[in-house]
């Protein structure tokens, strides 16, 4: 076994090695042109048009929207900044542990003037997208009994990958618990 492996690898090392049939070509350098022209790359937008978004920035821009949109209402309001922040890291443990139904469930029973609810209307929100899995469904837990497994699946995976940058958004934009109000934010130069 170690012959045959010491061999591949000489054969392999050889093939990086220049051959008596390779010749050296030398090639003057063309001075740089001030606007270079490049092929275009398979699968870029053409030059002049807008690239299209990933399913990550869409993710993203949708959730930095909402987060803004939360951070200039609660302005005064840390308390439910802090809440939210919360409540959105233990939101994906949720989904895990028990499932997105069950998760959802639990989020809306508090009501729609409860931050549990700002978390389950979020959700039911990004889901509903053309993109997502229940495309065009108003209400998350409607959307979750009228689905079939495979679509309900899909959903509790894009809901985790939706969350993850709820959570990012919501430390980066809202109070958090950690945080002590009279302290400076950043002390380091």
């Amino acid at each position: 076994m170690a012959k045959r492996d010491n061999k591949q690898r000489q054969q392999n090392d050889r093939a990086w090695q220049p051959t008596a049939n390779t010749a050296t070509v030398t090639k003057a350098v063309a001075p740089v042109a001030a606007t270079p022209t490049r092929p275009p790359v398979a699968g870029a937008p053409a030059p002049g048009t807008a690239p299209t978004a990933t399913p990550q920035q869409e993710r993203a821009r949708f959730a930095l929207a909402r987060i803004r949109s939360l951070a200039h209402t609660w302005q005064t309001d840390t308390q439910s900044q802090k809440e939210f922040n919360s409540f959105a890291g233990a939101m994906p443990f949720m989904i895990r542990a028990n499932g997105l139904g069950q998760t959802a469930a639990f989020y809306r029973r508090k009501g729609t003037g409860h931050v549990y609810f700002k978390l389950y209307e979020l959700l039911g929100d990004w889901l509903g997208q053309p993109q997502c899995p229940f495309a065009g469904q108003t209400d998350l837990l409607d959307a979750i009994t009228r689905s079939d497994l495979d679509a309900y699946l899909a959903a509790q995976v894009e809901s985790l990958l939706f969350l993850d940058w709820v959570k990012k958004l919501a430390g980066a934009f809202l109070a958090r618990e950690d945080e002590n109000p009279t302290a400076a934010k950043d002390t380091n130069p």
